[in-house]
């Protein structure tokens, strides 16, 4: 009997840790990604937005700049744009990584605001979205 009771156990205190652990990072969620709705709803639609701009000006840049963009075939203009806008996302993330790593005081060791991993700021939730 005693064995039965602790296979019982143990599934009961492992779900209790899963609790805890989903309660915790709910309270995470809310306080510190998502305090402010205005900025990531923003950052998202501007995202949408800044990609289908840089997509059409890589479309247009090419088709002005390089002579073979218009003898490709329409898949491989999709794939040519698709690379133009994922440079134009990495140069931009990098910047903005950059600036954090380095020039920033949000993740310095001398910061006194708590954990690094819930340290944020209006930018850098703006460029998460």
């Amino acid at each position: 009997m005693a064995t039965t009771m602790g296979r019982k156990a143990a599934p009961a205190r492992n779900m209790m840790a899963f609790k805890s652990y989903h309660s915790q990072a709910q309270t995470l969620v809310k306080t510190y990604l998502l305090a402010d709705h205005f900025i990531p709803y923003t950052s998202v639609f501007a995202g949408i937005f800044s990609c289908k701009m840089v997509y059409d000006l890589c479309q247009l840049i090419s088709s002005f700049y390089f002579r073979t963009y218009t003898t490709l075939t329409k898949i491989q203009r999709i794939e040519w744009n698709n690379r133009g806008m994922s440079t134009v996302h990495a140069i931009f993330i990098s910047a903005v990584s950059t600036y954090f790593a380095f020039w920033s005081n949000l993740f310095s060791d001398h910061n006194p605001d708590g954990l690094l991993i819930t340290r944020s700021s209006q930018l850098s939730t703006f460029t998460l979205g």
